[in-house]
């Protein structure tokens, strides 16, 4: 008992260095943790898992006899925090919905709902699912077997169930195509531990919480997860989460078992596609917007980014402020949002802005260029990578849309406010911007400043 008190008298905590046998299980080599990627390890919270359960029509052949029976499937769905839903939202697998080529399945029941304690019948007009898996429900289109069940309730009950962030959903692109040496250049995903949690058939009622196993996540794409952790059937449609940023975080919807021996068990990555899908169905997001800021009343000033850059060439890919009479308006974007924690509410959440190309709405062959605020070098650019620079908070827009509002950026530990000015510009040339409603002038004037109580932004 002495000598271990003497040895503790002698620790020294800033020359302490953790034996490797005690890192955590996805801390790799020597490097030091990174909380925002370890996260932590919970339980599952226990309003965001549900039991689904339907009827589905077996057709069976018998010569001159056609027999139809009505037998009950059994799948899994789950909460998630969709800010400035006016639905709540369960995501779930697409064959959980989908009984055969448009047709959805009939007597669809959330069993035991949290909030009510009752089941709840599911309608036709509750439904969303994958337009291409909707068409043609086959597991060769396993990557787009996801849907949603939305749930109109009273604001003031809503059940706000997983969080999410898009940047767990993105691949990351080649190390040429990244912006700075520091971008990441793997899948946050791979080799991760990964949860799958759900209900099976023998598990109800479900008055207890889900069962729940863990894996390494095995393989990674833009489409689908591949996954160690255990699963039976009947779990389809549950969340494939982990801990992320301190809280429950899902990364994609479980929907097959392994394809062949020794592959993992599969399901829907939650990329930006599947996103943009949610959020279409839930009606959240603004589209082909223009950011303008409130300056002086006799001139137009807005956000102008480059459509396109080339890292290697002097072109910037810098925003400018850009003024006139009222002048071009070249830079579109669509706001949407990017990450939300599992108690968030509206005005908490981050969003992104997503550059559109001048010819229109995104393509599949659009690149995807996102804005990135950098406070630390006042500058607002674009970046194909998205990472924590491309996410802004922007309250009084969820409370009040259409009114005037801020744009908030973390800055390590603290939040500074977007800015715009004019004041570099000739007031002679500004002038002559009159003239000609075409013309402009740029100005390299924006920063980032404490917070205040200004709302210098609006959308058009």
């Amino acid at each position: 008992m002495g000598r271990e008190l003497e040895d503790f008298e002698d620790f020294d905590l800033e020359t302490f260095e953790l034996p490797p046998e005690f890192y955590h299980s996805t801390q790799r080599g020597d490097e030091s943790p990174k909380p925002e990627r370890f996260g932590i390890d919970l339980s599952t919270p226990p309003l965001s898992s549900i039991a689904l359960i339907a009827s589905r029509e077996n057709e069976t052949d018998m010569s001159a006899w056609h027999i139809i029976r009505k037998d009950e499937k059994h799948g899994n769905g789950f909460y998630v925090n969709v800010p400035n839903a006016t639905f709540d939202v369960i995501l779930t697998a697409g064959h959980n919905l989908v009984e055969k080529e448009e047709q959805y399945c009939s007597n669809i029941r959330i069993l035991n709902d949290p909030l009510t304690g009752s089941d709840i019948a599911v309608t036709p007009e509750m439904i969303r699912v994958c337009q291409r898996y909707f068409e043609d429900p086959d597991e060769l289109n396993a990557i787009y077997d996801y849907g949603v069940i939305l749930l109109k309730r009273d604001r003031k009950f809503r059940i706000r169930g997983f969080g999410f962030n898009l940047m767990l959903g993105i691949t990351p692109l080649p190390g040429e195509n990244t912006d700075f040496a520091e971008d990441e250049e793997k899948d946050l995903l791979h080799e991760r531990d990964v949860y799958v949690s759900g209900y099976t058939p023998a598990d109800l009622p479900t008055d207890n919480p889900p069962r729940r196993s863990e894996g390494k996540c095995i393989r990674t794409n833009v489409h689908q997860l591949q996954y160690k952790a255990d699963t039976v059937q009947g779990m389809s449609g549950g969340p494939v989460w982990i801990g992320f940023r301190g809280v429950e975080t899902v990364v994609a919807i479980h929907n097959y078992g392994a394809a062949n021996d020794g592959q993992g068990n599969r399901g829907s990555r939650l990329n930006l596609n599947v996103w943009r899908n949610i959020f279409e169905w839930v009606g959240v997001g603004w589209h082909g917007k223009s950011l303008h800021f409130r300056g002086p009343p006799t001139y137009t000033t807005h956000l102008y980014l480059p459509q396109t850059y080339d890292r290697n060439s002097a072109i910037s890919n810098e925003g400018k402020v850009r003024i006139g009479k009222p002048g071009p308006v070249e830079t579109l974007f669509d706001i949407v949002p990017v990450a939300a924690k599992p108690k968030a509410k509206e005005v908490d959440a981050s969003y992104g802005f997503l550059l559109r190309p001048n010819a229109g709405s995104l393509s599949a062959k659009s690149p995807l260029n996102w804005v990135r605020w950098s406070p630390k070098r006042n500058t607002v650019s674009l970046t194909r990578f998205f990472d924590a620079r491309c996410e802004v908070r922007i309250p009084q827009l969820i409370v009040q849309p259409g009114k005037p509002f801020a744009i908030q950026a973390q800055d390590d530990d603290s939040w500074k406010q977007v800015r715009m000015d004019m004041k570099r510009p000739n007031m002679e040339d500004l002038k002559l911007l009159g003239d000609d409603p075409q013309s402009y002038e740029d100005t390299s004037e924006i920063s980032f400043v404490p917070l205040t109580k200004d709302k210098l932004f609006e959308l058009k």
